[in-house]
């Protein structure tokens, strides 16, 4: 019997995912819950950094994240005060953002990877009057914010005359008597404040509130052990955060760069049980000659999200973690989890809508669509969003004013009540007057054997219109040539405007921004010099 059953309703024409039970009142504060849990189980080892070996338990962990608290509370900041981490995977990163849940103090996360420029611009949106960072970028990010210099304090590799992190950890007279700050505006408060992906213009500050991260955790405990590639900054790096602090599940952090090869050595050294990889890394895991069943045998779950997978990979995937259950997930950072869809059995479906979730399919002239019809997805959480920080007229584009979430997604609900999700909608492109959708001719790529991956763009042309061309990434030892790909496509996708009119260039990789996601605008920028360079 299906536990999770989708409704549909057939007047209204919504789709609804399970009923949502609470589990902890609106009143009661996520750095309350994190608090409890830490303090009642002090031997837990929650974090490890496999850069500096330190293991962290719940004792140490609340024990500074307490003391940072207290500082931050005696430089006088409150709700809506925000503090600023734009920090790698690190020892003092989980301390820090505990530490801003304790004060009820909204934590902004940001990629540290970005230029100064984008940081300049999102960090001008929240104004963080403190703001944490890795050493390495301290520079890039004192330069950033010098329209407001906000006080700094550098969160690893520390530096000579900058205020470091420890300083803030003295023991004091009060901690033992310690109780986290009440919320102010109930489950409604914003708690974090993510990015918006960015891949195809400026990121937005998106607002996370409390009632949509305490969701249901049942299917973690804490005697797994977790890894997430992703920072703070991430949603997939919010949610493995919440399962340590708030589950107690061991989660294992680094702050080096994704390779195949060092992530099967943390697998085979801490024992991993659940991860959670972008679909790239996937594809470079499974064309990494040491991935075995072997080495790979601890994982119990690998889930993914965020881009295409191929069926070849996914074979692959599960063939090497035989013990494993593939979850993919859609999601948006401003709602979470959208849907889910667990094994291989339909790898095109988004799958099922989450407990909570309403969503309808709507055509260009806002009427609901029904069973096989496609048009833009819309979401309904009934969950609380505060929208996009000091953005209202961007977050009355987004949520319309009875709450649902306009996605930019383009998708449909098949007979089974499943989800599909076809193109975002600003991506659809149009040749010879014809529509098409690039993640179309990306899964017709991904189908050959001799691909890694593939992003597919248009070069636009006056007459025609938007020409696709592919960025390909072949596999290793692979001699597959644009020709044959240019073939591939004409054969599987007929209509002429699903032809690869402006060809296929060849590259080492993909650009990707630092959670994995690939940033198609980059992707257009290489493709045309390569194309210019006659390569």
């Amino acid at each position: 019997m299906d536990r999770t059953p989708t409704i549909y309703d057939a007047r209204e024409r919504i789709w609804s995912g399970a009923k949502r039970i609470a589990i902890y009142t609106d009143e009661t504060s996520l750095g309350k819950i994190i608090y409890n849990v830490m303090r009642n189980w002090p031997k837990n080892v929650c974090q490890i950094n496999d850069v500096d070996g330190v293991e962290l338990t719940f004792q140490q962990a609340i024990t500074w994240a307490v003391r940072i608290a207290q500082n931050l509370k005696k430089k006088g900041l409150k709700h809506p005060d925000v503090i600023g981490i734009t920090a790698r995977n690190s020892t003092y990163v989980t301390p820090v953002a505990v530490a801003c849940l304790l004060n009820g103090t909204a934590f902004h996360a940001v990629n540290p990877v970005w230029d100064e420029a984008t940081l300049t611009h999102i960090f001008s949106i929240t104004k963080p009057k403190v703001l944490f960072c890795d050493g390495q970028e301290y520079e890039k990010v004192r330069s950033a914010t010098k329209g407001w210099e906000p006080e700094i304090f550098i969160v690893s590799d520390p530096i000579e005359g900058v205020p470091y992190i420890e300083t803030l950890l003295d023991p004091t007279k009060t901690e033992m008597f310690y109780q986290p700050e009440p919320l102010t505006e109930g489950g409604k408060q914003t708690v974090a404040i993510l990015c918006s992906s960015g891949t195809t213009g400026l990121p937005k500050a998106v607002c996370i509130s409390k009632q949509a991260v305490i969701l249901d955790f049942s299917t973690i405990n804490s005697e797994l052990v977790t890894f997430s590639a992703s920072g703070l900054d991430w949603y997939s790096g919010l949610t493995s955060f919440l399962w340590s602090t708030i589950v107690g599940s061991t989660r294992i952090i680094t702050n080096k760069l994704f390779a195949p090869d060092y992530f099967v050595k943390l697998v085979q050294k801490y024992k991993i049980n659940s991860i959670i990889l972008p679909p790239r890394y996937m594809s470079a895991l499974v064309g990494f000659p040491g991935a075995t069943k072997e080495a790979l045998a601890s994982l119990r779950s690998v889930v993914y999200g965020g881009g295409f997978t191929s069926m070849t990979t996914l074979r692959k995937i599960q063939e090497l973690c035989p013990n494993a259950m593939l979850i993919s997930g859609y999601a948006l950072t401003e709602v979470g989890g959208v849907a889910y869809n667990i094994g291989l059995g339909n790898i095109n479906t988004a799958g099922k809508p989450f407990p909570g979730m309403r969503i309808r399919i709507v055509d260009d002239d806002g009427k609901n669509l029904g069973y096989n019809e496609q048009g833009e997805i819309y979401v309904h959480t009934g969950l609380h969003w505060s929208g996009y920080y000091g953005n209202p007229e961007d977050t009355r584009k987004t949520q319309d004013p009875e709450g649902w979430i306009h996605t930019g997604d383009l998708g449909y609900f098949d007979d089974q009540n499943l989800l599909y999700v076809v193109d975002r909608k600003k991506e659809i492109l149009k040749y010879q007057g014809n529509h098409y959708w690039p993640s179309e001719i990306e899964g017709v790529i991904s189908e050959l054997p001799q691909v890694e991956e593939v992003c597919v763009i248009s070069i636009y042309d006056e007459q025609q219109g938007d020409a696709a061309g592919a960025l390909v990434v072949r596999r290793k030892q692979s001699s597959i040539t644009a020709q044959e790909i240019v073939d591939h496509v004409a054969k599987r996708l007929p209509s002429i405007q699903k032809q690869l009119h402006s060809g296929v260039q060849f590259t080492d990789k993909l650009p990707a921004n630092l959670n994995g996601k690939t940033l198609r605008r980059v992707a257009r920028e290489e493709f045309i010099a390569k194309k210019g360079a006659g390569k």
